[in-house]
């Protein structure tokens, strides 16, 4: 009994010491928004991907095996003055993540961030020949539906990512 507990005494003090994810702290004044990209550990590495600078898109990572990746985007409505985030507003905001021959959405779901109500959708998405699980949160404020994106080919739920999840927790709405 006593070498078990030596042998997992000795592993909980090795996994203390192993490096952990860490993550990169991105934050916009003019998008009114702040996120951790994560940056992974040595095992893990994760890369930034550099914004085109087109659809909207601010900031992302992606793991070095693209078995995972975030994302954080704007859809910019300030010339849409009747503007409301609802199921109607929802069909041509996802068809970017589950368009046809993209994708299909699974599940649609009121989610809240801070007191801004929003929408979850959980599917499936094809990028680069892979299939991967993809959950998206979109929330309205600031005249600009804010877009946050996590996606995995290890899990069929992008949320059991560590890494993903730690990202969509992570997001933040600022005040003006």
């Amino acid at each position: 009994m006593r070498p078990l507990l030596t042998i997992a005494c000795i592993l909980v003090a090795l996994s203390a010491l192993a490096p952990r994810a860490g993550a990169a702290f991105w934050k916009s004044s003019e998008y009114y928004c702040q996120v951790y990209l994560p940056d992974g550990s040595y095992v893990l590495p994760w890369y930034p991907l550099v914004p085109a600078n087109e659809g909207g898109v601010l900031a992302g990572a992606r793991r070095q095996d693209f078995q995972a990746m975030v994302y954080l985007g704007v859809v910019d409505e300030k010339n849409q003055p009747h503007f409301s985030l609802d199921e109607k507003s929802l069909e041509q905001l996802e068809k970017p993540f589950f368009g046809p021959g993209l994708g299909f959405v699974h599940t649609t779901q009121k989610v809240t961030l801070r007191g801004i109500d929003g929408y979850r959708l959980t599917g499936r998405h094809r990028f680069n020949g892979r299939s991967y699980a993809m959950v998206v949160d979109m929330y309205y404020a600031h005249e600009m539906v804010y877009e946050v994106a996590g996606l995995t080919t290890v899990y069929d739920n992008a949320l059991q990512d560590n890494d993903v999840l730690a990202f969509m927790r992570s997001f933040y709405i600022l005040d003006k």
